[in-house]
């Protein structure tokens, strides 16, 4: 079954390098494109995409209003942010929309293969999991009938209410935040949760089944990053839980925000000592692979940090946010080609990661005041 794959882009020659730059028939794909956000989430409702590859700068519809739109309209499409913009609030914003991931151009388009196969991969899984519970709670179902059990059990069969939780778990992609987030993103999220509940008006037992499983799902993407079970459970306040009145949403919903909120600060804290060797080794990482098109979000999941956490970390330990270092890692090296050797413009740009020689020759103009082949020509000049 091939998969249906949207790439959007306001800018034509970007536009076209994505759709022409991979075989996506051959990778299992149905290639769909759109110029701007409008005439991408048409595209979205009539064709039912699973995966949505957007630049956020776009006019008539924004990304990141396209996402929110296209998020309401299907709850299982995987969403990929592309731009030439390097400032950190994208990637926020983008994550509190459940985005998977996050490049940065210029990228090679192995490197969007790789997150939109990745993306794949996560609706192949999803769609197993939703078989294997369907069939689990058949049998379930089947044994309580048979066995004409108390009426308490019924929420582990009702439909309406195991469909509502997916999609609250999906809208608000708990793993995304919790390692790549913000506080104001898990705020955020909580209060998203809260809306969801109230529009559905659960009652004491559900809202208790939506916590735990909250709690556990939480506890099991954290477990991911080696974390023994005894100090995950500290982060629990079992009084408070214990005590809880499931009939206040109010009361859930402080409880939800301070177990968060707890284990946000658990991931997201690295001692004082360590961080110089943190970021000498992303600075090393960074060296040996620039040219692969590296994203902060990249970085936080290889050490483990919060995105939020990771930049400003970078910036206190480096003096410099990580696009300004990266950018001049890159053009230390572009200059230091331009001026060793006889490499063709394109050459030269396909060895730093650009896509084409076009955008490298924009983004090298933009940062030193002259076009490559100006630069090159008047060398001894400079």
């Amino acid at each position: 079954m091939d998969f249906k794959l949207l790439l959007v882009d306001d800018e034509k020659p970007i536009r076209k390098k994505l759709i022409n730059n991979t075989d996506w028939k051959a990778e299992g794909y149905q290639i769909f494109a759109a110029a701007n956000g409008e005439e991408a989430l048409k595209i979205i409702m009539e064709k039912g995409i699973d995966i949505l590859v957007t630049d956020i700068q776009m006019p008539k519809l924004s990304g990141m209003n396209l996402i929110e739109k296209a998020k309401r309209n299907s709850s299982h499409l995987k969403v990929i942010v592309i731009s030439g913009y390097a400032e950190f609030e994208y990637a926020q914003k983008s994550i509190r929309f459940g985005v998977n991931d996050y490049l940065l151009k210029p990228f090679r388009s192995k490197k969007l293969l790789e997150v939109v196969n990745k993306a794949k991969e996560e609706l192949i899984k999803e769609k197993d999991n939703e078989q294997r519970l369907a069939v689990l709670r058949g049998e379930i179902s089947s044994y309580i009938n048979e066995n004409k059990l108390d009426t308490i059990y019924n929420w582990l069969i009702d439909d309406q209410f195991f469909q509502h939780q997916s999609l609250i778990m999906d809208r608000i992609d708990l793993e995304a935040v919790l390692k790549r987030g913000s506080k104001e993103d898990i705020l955020e999220t909580v209060n998203k949760i809260i809306e969801e509940l109230k529009a559905v008006d659960l009652n004491k037992e559900k809202l208790f089944v939506v916590l735990n499983n909250l709690i556990l799902e939480s506890f099991k993407i954290i477990k991911d990053l080696d974390y023994e079970a005894e100090d995950l459970m500290e982060i629990i306040d079992k009084e408070r839980i214990e005590n809880l009145n499931y009939g206040e949403i109010k009361e859930v919903e402080i409880i939800l925000k301070e177990f968060l909120l707890r284990l946000h600060d658990l991931i997201s804290f690295t001692p004082g000592e360590k961080n110089a060797e943190i970021i000498s080794e992303m600075k090393a990482y960074i060296a040996e692979n620039y040219q692969d098109g590296i994203t902060l979000s990249e970085l936080a999941r290889k050490f483990n940090l919060s995105t939020g956490h990771l930049s400003n970390l970078f910036h206190e330990e480096s003096g410099e946010s990580f696009s300004d270092y990266l950018n001049m890692i890159r053009l230390n090296k572009a200059k230091e080609l331009l001026k060793t050797t006889d490499d063709k413009i394109y050459q030269i740009a396909d060895q730093l990661g650009f896509n084409d020689a076009y955008y490298f020759s924009s983004w090298f103009k933009k940062l030193v005041g002259a076009s490559p082949t100006t630069y090159r020509d008047n060398i001894n000049l400079l």
